[in-house]
C-alpha cells in the first residue's frame, strides 16, 4: 500500500481493490457517475465494470482504489488488457477504462494520483502502452496523445464523431511500440 499526499494535501493510500470491496466500489462509481451524468449513467458505468471483472482481460493488480487514512474509499481506476490488430497478429497492451472519484472528493487531486500510479504499475508490470478515450485537454497532461500519430485506430475512428481525437495513447517509454501500427476495438473511457 502506497501513502500518497495530493495536490491538496488530502493523504490516500493506493492499493489494488480487494474482493470484499465490489459492492463499495460499485457504490462508489454509480454516484461519481450519477452526479455527473445522471442516474442511466450511473447505472450503465456500474454494470459495465461488474461486466470487466468477469472478463480474462481483467488484471486484479490495476483495479486500484484511494483509500482515505480511515478505510473509506474514495476514488478508483481500472486498466484493461487490450489487443492492437497488426498484419502480424495481435499485440496486447493496456485500456484505461474505469475511473471514478466520489463526489465529496473531487478537486484533491485523487484522480490525478491515481492515473499516475497506474501508468507507473502498468510500466513495472512489462507494458508498453496504454489506451483511453477522453478529451485531450485533460489526459493530455498524463502523457496521453490521439493514437492515430502513432499508426493505431479504433475500428470505429472513422465512422464515430469524436473517436479520432478523442481515442488516446500513453506510451509508457518514448517510442515503446516501435512502429506497431493496427486498430484496437475497445474504446474504453
Amino acid at each position: 500500500m502506497n501513502k500518497i499526499t495530493t495536490t491538496s494535501g488530502l493523504k490516500i493510500y493506493i492499493r489494488p481493490e480487494l474482493p470484499t470491496e465490489h459492492t463499495e466500489v460499485n457504490d462508489l462509481i454509480n454516484r461519481a457517475f450519477t452526479d455527473s451524468y445522471g442516474a442511466s449513467e450511473g447505472i450503465n458505468m456500474t454494470n459495465r465494470f461488474k461486466e470487466e471483472r468477469t472478463k480474462d482481460t481483467f488484471i486484479p493488480e490495476l483495479s486500484l482504489v484511494a483509500v482515505l487514512e480511515n478505510g473509506k474509499i474514495v476514488g478508483q481506476v481500472t486498466l484493461y488488457e487490450t489487443d492492437i490488430i497488426t498484419d502480424n497478429g495481435k499485440n496486447t497492451q493496456l485500456v484505461l477504462s474505469q475511473s471514478a472519484v466520489s463526489p465529496d472528493y473531487r478537486m484533491n487531486g485523487i484522480m490525478r494520483e491515481l492515473v499516475v500510479f497506474s501508468l507507473n504499475k502498468a510500466k513495472e508490470m512489462g507494458y508498453l502502452a496504454v489506451f483511453l478515450g477522453g478529451p485531450v485537454d485533460i489526459y493530455g497532461r498524463f502523457g496521453f496523445e490521439p493514437s492515430y500519430k502513432h499508426g493505431i485506430h479504433h475500428v470505429k475512428s472513422d465512422e464515430v464523431e469524436g473517436y479520432k481525437e478523442g481515442y488516446m495513447v500513453c506510451m509508457l517509454t518514448p517510442g515503446a511500440l516501435g512502429g506497431i501500427t493496427g486498430t484496437t476495438s475497445y474504446y474504453g473511457g
